[in-house]
Formats: structure tokens, C-alpha cells, sequence
């Protein structure tokens, strides 16, 4: 089969947490992305991060031809790039997602070669999209088999009750103080809305609103994926994306920050089926619930316009929570106008620890 090599390359990179079939559409993407030296190499790399001096130790390769390729791939995003304490650069490899399919998007080009890319990941969106909603037509066994989802909703900080204690990784301001490191490129998923020929639904919706940090903010900066921001400049984008009423989705893990995603129902490949098919649990929602105060609620409905995962409804003129489908963002409450809405704790929930195998974007 000439497609042995793209198949060995799928199963490496799914080594990573987000996995792929190895079904056409995925393998025609592989081979737009991966000559078949790049994809040879990449197959055969040990997990973890290496020097090129230890690559080409264990790869029996000759270092500066090596190096070359690498160099390559990172210059493409289809490999990882990052320093050591004393500067040395390792590699691994990246993941499906957040990694690969980002980055194809991350510089927001309309080119000949953007396109042809969007046309074979909306085909393989397709495909695998057939493929899910046999799964999905069992919600709980699909729930199941996803297992922990691997990103988790961050409620608006100013939101958060004043009467409950709220942990470190609860709030965005602390998580942000952590990170030293920040870069911001396109929404994948807008640009992609954008390239089929539709728009993003959310008026105003940044379009540059996918952010990065570490090691992977470091990466992207060097090889011209996204700009650089401050924290201060991140500051201002996530209260845009707020005034908006964007899901603020970040990595579903403690340890080093990725990504932190500033989500759309109407364009986000994650959240729309969570809203086809409700009770899906692909991203985790926050430790909070909004709860409505009946008797001040004037039924104005504006908490229902700005929910993403359409959350919210109206009954007898009031609007009711739907707790199941919720994402505890706090975007209902920060838009009512009357303050009938507010975040009460509905759990406890502790994000797992970062995998040790995990090397910013790869393993």
C-alpha cells in the first residue's frame, strides 16, 4: 500500500492525546501536509522532546541533513520547536489538535494552498462527522468513550460569587499571572467558516483570538504563526471576547498552559455538536451554574441570544437555565440587565495533572 508511511505517521500522532482514524480524508490531509521524507521521519521519532544530536543518534541519521528537515517541518507546523534551559532546540512531534490543524489556519492566509488545505479538513470534518454521529446517537456511551474532555470553560472573573471560595485555576487573572509567554493567531474554526463562504454569526467576533502560551507561544512567535501579546494586550482581547460572549475554552489539565480558545457555537468544530447532540460532553463547563431570580426577570431574553451552546429558553416570560447543557460562562449574567442572573458553585471539580509525556505542543 503506498500509503503505508501516512498510516505509521497517523498512528504516531496518535500518540498524542486527540486521536485520528486512519480513513482517507485523514490520510489526504497527511499527505498534503507531509512529503514522504517528512513523514517517514516523523513516524519513526521517539516520543518525548530531542536534540538533533540525539536524533540522529537513535535515528542513525546524519545531523545536518536532520536538522534541515526538522527545520523544515517547523517552519510548516507539522513539527515542534522549543529551548532548553541552555538554549539547545528540541523537537517533538505535535498533535492533531491543538497543533497541527491550527496551524494551518493560525496565520489567517486566504492563499491557493490555504484553500486547497480548508477543502481537505472540511472533507475531513465531514467524514469523521458521519462517522461520530452513529456514536453520538448513544450520548452517555459517547461520553464514555471520549473519556476527560480535553478543554474546560473558565467562567468571566467578575462573575464568580463573592461568596464561595474560588481556586487558582478557577480564575483567568491567576492563570494568566503564571505565564510569562503569550501569543494570539486566527480562530481556526472562524477562519474556516470564513473560507467556506459564511461568516461568524457573533457580530464583532475578534477574529485573532486563539491564544497560546510557554514554550508553544514561543514557537509560534519564531516561526510567524500569531504576534506576540503582552498580558496586558491579552487582558483587553479576552474582555472583547467577553463583551462578545465568547466560551473562554482552555486546556483541560494542571501544568504548563497550551491554549486557551475563545469559542462560537456557530463556528466551533467542538462546541456545534455539543449542540446537536445534547448531553454531548466534549468540552468540560465550569464549577459554576447560573441560576435565575424569577421575580426580577423582565423576560427581555437577551440571556438567550448570547449563549453559545443555547443554553437558556424562555417559559411563562421568564428564562430558565438548563443546568444539563450549560457551560457555566457567566455570559448570561454578565448581559442581563436587570441582574436577575448570577453564578452559584455547582461543583468541585479538580482538572487532572498535565501528562509527563506532554512537551508543549507533542509528545
Amino acid at each position: 500500500m503506498t500509503d503505508d508511511i501516512y498510516v505509521k505517521l497517523c498512528e504516531r500522532l496518535n500518540q498524542n492525546a486527540v486521536k485520528m482514524p486512519p480513513v482517507e480524508s485523514v490520510l489526504a490531509l497527511l499527505r498534503e501536509l507531509f512529503t514522504r521524507e517528512q513523514a517517514g521521519l516523523a513516524a519513526e521519532m521517539p516520543i518525548g522532546a530531542h536534540t538533533v544530536k540525539s536524533l540522529a543518534g537513535q535515528l542513525n541519521r546524519d545531523p545536518v541533513e536532520l536538522e534541515k528537515i526538522l527545520e523544515t517541518m517547523a517552519d510548516e507546523g507539522i513539527m515542534f520547536v522549543s529551548k532548553t534551559d541552555n538554549d539547545e532546540k528540541e523537537y517533538s512531534v505535535p498533535p492533531f489538535a491543538p497543533g497541527i490543524l491550527e496551524l494551518q489556519f493560525l496565520k489567517g492566509e486566504e492563499t491557493e494552498r490555504a484553500k486547497k488545505r480548508y477543502r481537505l479538513i472540511a472533507k475531513m470534518h465531514e467524514e469523521l462527522g458521519a462517522m461520530a454521529a452513529d456514536l453520538y446517537k448513544n450520548v452517555e456511551a459517547a461520553n464514555e468513550k471520549i473519556g476527560e474532555p480535553g478543554l474546560r470553560t473558565l467562567a468571566i472573573e467578575e462573575e464568580l460569587p463573592d461568596n464561595a471560595e474560588i481556586a487558582t485555576w478557577e480564575r483567568i487573572s491567576e492563570i494568566l499571572e503564571r505565564e510569562n509567554s503569550f501569543a494570539v493567531g486566527t480562530c481556526t474554526c472562524r477562519q474556516e467558516t470564513l473560507m467556506k463562504g459564511e461568516g461568524c454569526k457573533v457580530e464583532g467576533a475578534p477574529m485573532e483570538a486563539c491564544v497560546y502560551f510557554g514554550k508553544v507561544a514561543d514557537y509560534i512567535v519564531d516561526r510567524k504563526f500569531g504576534k506576540r501579546y503582552s498580558r496586558e494586550q491579552l487582558q483587553e482581547l479576552l474582555k472583547t471576547c467577553e463583551e462578545k460572549g465568547l466560551l473562554h475554552n482552555i486546556n483541560n489539565f494542571l501544568g504548563d498552559n497550551i491554549v486557551l480558545c475563545n469559542c462560537c457555537g456557530c463556528c466551533c468544530q467542538i462546541l456545534k455538536p455539543m449542540i446537536t447532540h445534547r448531553g454531548l460532553r466534549r468540552v468540560a463547563g465550569s464549577n459554576f451554574l447560573a441560576v435565575v431570580d424569577a421575580e426580577s426577570c423582565i423576560g427581555c431574553g437577551q440571556c438567550i441570544d448570547i449563549c453559545q451552546v443555547q443554553a437558556m429558553e424562555m417559559r411563562d416570560d421568564k428564562a430558565v437555565v438548563n443546568s444539563d447543557y450549560s457551560m457555566g460562562c457567566g455570559n448570561c449574567v454578565r448581559q442581563c440587565p436587570t441582574e436577575s442572573l448570577s453564578l452559584v458553585r455547582g461543583s468541585v471539580y479538580k482538572p487532572p495533572r498535565q501528562s509527563d509525556r506532554v512537551v508543549g505542543f507533542g509528545v
